[in-house]
């Protein structure tokens, strides 16, 4: 029985290998009927004793073109039937020879083994033709893969995510279907790869490219986006189900990386996430990745090991103003892009103090209205830096006198371009959110009460997040580090009520109980 089933499943096994090899397509099925229906049928007809010798002759070449043809297209498979059916008709002919040994006949056979010899040669030489043509195939493809795939992770590059991302885009647009981008950074990277090397940083690298390969399953992209950050492309997932591979992601890497990283230092890297899809939060591809990573900063910002999806805080206000001022979000959107392109952090910067300026109002128990204007505030409030030149905000050392004059007035600025909206205690929060609680802030150097409990509120905010982003002019502080620098300056930079209540309802947060 086992004999009969592993002599079945082996030449289930060989008509697969046919199949996959000689008939692609129904067409090539047809084909190979066709031209085998007709060689027999030409066979069979020479064969008749009653047909002439001139209609032999001329029907056998076509015959020959036949054989040679389908020992051309369909190599060893068509040899292997033509080569029976030569096999009996030069049988059927050297038994007529022996009956009556006529020159005609002869002739016959003599075609017969030449047909033999051309369909063995051209049947060797067409496949060894196919086997060059599958092997340069084979090449090309490699060498496509190559352009495309990241070298040390196996993952795809920056160039096939730019193309990709291109496409699914294209292909959204037509098929009404989202696509969702998981922005994605390994934490603590550098502190790693520094202290063990930089084998084991790549080894971090590998390992993290596989976990998510595996993660994100085979229909999605995994790209290497740059350095130890990777950029994962969902097709067809909305914020909901991109949210639930980016869980399964950041679930299989905590339970995987010990197989990959043999150093003890793997239980301090995690992953932080940031997420937007296509078109229901960014417009076009350049907003998918400036919002997904964003968020991604934001994540980071909160204490990492987190997933973080994009939030518009403008399409937000849109709904707390007047229709006479509707059109304005458009252009704070378009200023907010302009600050970007000129320095990449003040985006992101506003949308984590628009969260930690939430954070302190609920903790005050404001009112709705007032926390809703603490995050436009937060959102809006370096909305003036598209006055300063870019030299100016990108600097790595120390500015001079004439510089920091130009960036104390950005607070001017940004109360200038909001004006039009007629939300006064919006742009009071903004004018005044550089003062200080001692009287020494800018522009108009007030103090203590005098400052709105909004600005001494976005102050607060704004000061912290800036402790802990990396800066060209300054490395970041840890929390605890930011934290003792709030009230070291309570009671003379910042409003020291507000501090306390900020730290302890940080330090009450899922995101620094997580860091600890």
């Amino acid at each position: 029985m086992n004999v009969k089933n592993g002599l079945f499943t082996s030449l289930k096994n060989k008509l697969k290998s046919i199949r996959k090899t000689y008939f692609k397509n129904p067409l090539n099925v047809f084909e190979f009927l066709f031209f085998e229906i007709l060689y027999i049928s030409i066979s069979l007809l020479i064969m008749r004793p009653t047909q002439s010798e001139s209609f032999k002759q001329i029907v056998g070449q076509f015959h020959i073109f036949v054989a040679i043809y389908l020992a051309y297209r369909f190599r060893f498979f068509a040899l292997s039937i033509g080569l029976f059916i030569n096999f009996i008709e030069i049988s059927f002919l050297i038994f007529a020879y022996t009956i009556s040994p006529m020159f005609s006949i002869f002739a016959g056979l003599t075609s017969k083994m030449l047909t033999v010899v051309c369909t063995i040669t051209v049947s060797i030489f067409a496949n060894f033709q196919e086997i060059q043509k599958q092997k340069l195939h084979e090449q090309k493809c490699k060498l496509e893969l190559l352009s495309v795939t990241d070298d040390l992770t196996g993952s795809y590059n920056h160039r096939f995510f730019n193309e990709i991302l291109d496409k699914e885009i294209e292909k959204s647009k037509t098929d009404n279907r989202p696509v969702a981008l998981v922005m994605i950074d390994i934490d603590n990277f550098k502190m790693c790869n520094d202290v063990n090397g930089h084998d084991y940083g790549d080894c971090i690298l590998k390992g993290t490219a596989s976990i998510l390969k595996e993660a994100a399953g085979s229909n999605n992209f995994v790209c290497r986006y740059g350095g130890d950050e990777f950029a994962v492309i969902l097709p067809g997932f909305n914020l909901q189900s991109a949210s639930q591979i980016a869980h399964k992601m950041r679930n299989l890497f905590e339970k995987n990386k010990c197989n990959y990283f043999k150093n003890h230092s793997f239980s301090n890297i995690t992953l932080s996430m940031g997420l937007s899809v296509y078109p229901e939060l960014a417009a076009t591809k350049d907003d998918l990745i400036n919002q997904a990573d964003m968020a991604l900063y934001h994540s980071k910002n909160l204490g990492k090991d987190k997933i973080h999806f994009y939030q518009d805080v403008l399409e937000k206000l849109k709904k707390h103003i007047s229709s006479d001022h509707q059109h304005m979000i458009g252009v704070f959107k378009a200023l907010l892009s302009t600050i970007s392109a000129k320095d990449e952090y003040t985006r992101g910067h506003c949308e984590r103090v628009a969260h930690y300026s939430v954070m302190i109002g609920k903790a005050l128990n404001l009112s709705i209205k007032d926390i809703s204007m603490l995050q436009y505030a937060g959102l809006l409030h370096d909305i003036g830096k598209v006055e300063v030149p870019k030299l100016i905000l990108s600097k790595t050392g120390k500015l001079n006198d004439s510089e920091l004059d130009i960036i104390r007035q950005h607070p001017v600025y940004s109360a200038n371009i909001l004006e039009p909206l007629s939300m006064n205690q919006l742009i009071d929060y903004v004018l005044h959110h550089h003062e200080r609680y001692d009287g020494f802030g800018y522009p108009h150097r007030l103090a203590g009460e005098s400052i709105s409990l909004g600005a001494r509120i976005l102050c607060v905010a704004d000061s912290f997040d800036a402790m802990l982003s990396e800066r060209p002019y300054s490395a970041s502080m840890t929390i605890d580090e930011a934290f003792m620098e709030l009230e070291k300056n309570s009671g003379t930079q910042f409003d020291p009520e507000i501090v306390k209540i900020f730290i302890k309802v940080m330090k009450e947060s899922d995101e620094y109980k997580k860091v600890v």
